[in-house]
């Protein structure tokens, strides 16, 4: 019972990841083609779910799989090894969560506050990032200041992006995952019962 139930869960996690990364792909597409909005974006919200309901490998692979995918349509910048790895830490932020998901508001509110602290993390890092890799600015302290100063409208959105999505895909994937996880185990006990009884 103890591998049924193993096999399982590790099924459903990949199913899981599977249809991030496809959803994340296609939002992501869908912000920048239509939307046009800059810094307002969804990987946030996935990064987070991904660490914080699969946990392990699924941390790094989800947000780093959407990313990649999408790059090789829209390309990036000499800033991608910072914007790339952002969004790893980020998944990693949702991780700290994995032990308290419940279908529950605390938990979203939970994902909710770490959406912004996601979003000061990646504007501090990638801010950093764009004035120590690019000539936009001085190399200086007065240069980096002046990054972050001009940083501040794209902050702004991205924070108003993440306390909008974070808890609406955060909510949407723990419906999803309680009601097909709950869906599923109740057929494949069914089936195996079944299968028993007719030997």
């Amino acid at each position: 019972m103890l591998n049924f139930k193993l096999n399982f869960m590790n099924k459903t996690k990949f199913l899981v990841a599977f249809f991030l990364i496809i959803f994340g792909v296609i939002g992501r597409l869908f912000m920048v083609e239509f939307i046009k909005i800059p810094n307002l974006e969804i990987i946030t919200s996935f990064s987070l779910i991904a660490g914080a309901m699969l946990g392990g490998i699924f941390t790094l692979i989800v947000p780093l799989s959407i990313i990649a995918i999408t790059d090789i349509y829209l390309g990036n910048t000499s800033v991608l090894i910072f914007t790339w790895s952002a969004f790893t830490v980020i998944g990693i932020f949702g991780w700290f969560l994995r032990k308290r998901k419940k279908f529950n508001l605390r938990f979203i509110g939970e994902m909710a506050g770490m959406g912004i602290i996601s979003s000061l993390f990646f504007y501090f890092y990638t801010n950093f990032g764009w004035w120590l890799l690019t000539n936009m600015y001085p190399h200086s302290l007065e240069g980096l200041i002046r990054c972050y100063i001009m940083g501040l409208p794209f902050l702004k959105t991205n924070l108003l992006g993440n306390i909008l999505f974070v808890p609406i895909f955060s909510s949407l994937v723990l419906f999803s995952w309680k009601y097909y996880s709950a869906l599923r185990g109740n057929f494949l006990i069914t089936r195996s019962l079944k299968k028993i009884k007719n030997r």
